[in-house]
C-alpha cells in the first residue's frame, strides 16, 4: 500500500489572520493540524511553533531509527515524545517572551506507513477515518488549559493510539472550523473518488461558506493499494482557496 496526503487552510474573520497551521510531509509519513487558541496572544504563533517542533523532532528521529521510524512500538514512542517536544517548545516560547503569556494550541497528528499509523491528539481539533462509506471520529475533544505552560499541566495530557490502515481508507485531520463538513454524507460519499488535494480544498471551501467567521483547515490522507492507479490531477481547484501541499523547513 501507499499513502498520499495534502492539505488546505482558509482564514476566517478578516480573511487574513489565520490561527491554524498544518503540515504534510510525505517523506516522513507525518501529517499535522494545529489550531492556536483564540483569545490568546498570537494563536498562530503557538500553532506554527508546534508544527515546526513536530517536524523537527520526527526528522531527527528518522536519522536515529531509519526505516523503523514508523513501525509498531517505535512509532508509538516517537509520537509521544514528539507531542511532548511540541508542547515544551510552546511553553519555552511563552516563558522567554512575557508578551506571549497564554500561548496555547491544539495538536492532531498522524505518523503513517503502509498498514500502520499512530495518532497523537490534544485539544478540540479532530481526526476522522472514512472507511466503507462511513465516517468515524477517532479522537475525543479535550479542553485546553489557559496556558500550555501551566504548572498544572502533566506529561500525558494528550492521547496517542495505533491505527490499522486498509487500502481505501481516507483519514481527515481538521480544525474545529471544518469538522462539521467532514461528517456530511456528501463528503463521505465522494471521499474515495477525489484526490487528497481536491477533497481537502472542498472541505475547507464548504466550511468557509457555512461559517465564514471561523478559520478552517483540513489535511486529507488517502491509503491506496499498489494495484490502484495513481491520482489524476484533472480537476480545476476552486478559486479563492488557499492550498499548501508539502510544507518543509530547510
Amino acid at each position: 500500500m501507499s499513502i498520499e496526503g495534502s492539505g488546505a487552510s482558509r482564514a476566517g474573520k478578516d480573511g487574513v489572520h489565520n490561527e491554524d497551521a498544518f503540515l504534510v510531509e510525505e517523506g516522513l509519513g507525518l501529517y499535522v493540524v494545529c489550531d492556536g487558541a483564540s483569545g490568546t496572544p498570537a494563536g498562530e504563533v503557538a500553532a506554527r511553533i508546534s508544527v515546526d517542533a513536530l517536524e523537527d523532532f520526527v526528522e531527527r528521529a528518522k536519522e536515529d531509527f531509519g526505516p523503523n521510524l514508523r513501525e509498531g512500538r517505535v512509532a508509538l514512542d516517537i509520537v509521544v515524545r514528539a507531542m511532548n517536544h511540541a508542547i515544551a517548545a510552546v511553553a519555552n516560547a511563552e516563558r522567554n517572551d512575557p508578551e506571549q503569556l497564554g500561548l496555547a494550541t491544539t495538536i492532531t497528528m498522524l505518523l503513517a506507513h503502509g498498514r500502520h499509523g499512530v495518532v497523537g491528539h490534544r485539544g478540540d481539533s479532530r481526526a476522522y477515518i472514512i472507511r466503507n462509506d462511513r465516517c468515524h471520529q477517532l479522537t475525543l475533544d479535550h479542553e485546553l488549559t489557559e496556558s500550555i505552560a501551566s504548572s498544572e499541566r502533566k506529561d500525558g495530557d494528550f492521547e496517542v493510539f495505533s491505527l490499522d490502515l486498509k487500502a481505501g481508507d481516507t483519514i481527515v485531520l481538521c480544525t474545529d472550523g471544518a469538522e462539521s463538513v467532514v461528517e456530511d454524507r456528501d463528503v463521505v460519499r465522494i471521499a474515495g473518488d477525489l484526490t487528497p488535494r481536491l477533497l481537502a480544498s472542498r472541505i475547507v471551501s464548504a466550511a468557509h461558506r457555512r461559517t465564514p467567521s471561523l478559520d478552517a483547515t483540513a489535511v486529507v490522507v488517502r491509503v491506496r493499494s499498489e494495484r490502484e492507479s495513481g491520482w489524476l490531477e484533472l480537476s480545476s481547484l476552486p478559486e479563492g482557496t488557499a492550498f499548501g501541499h508539502t510544507l518543509t523547513r530547510r
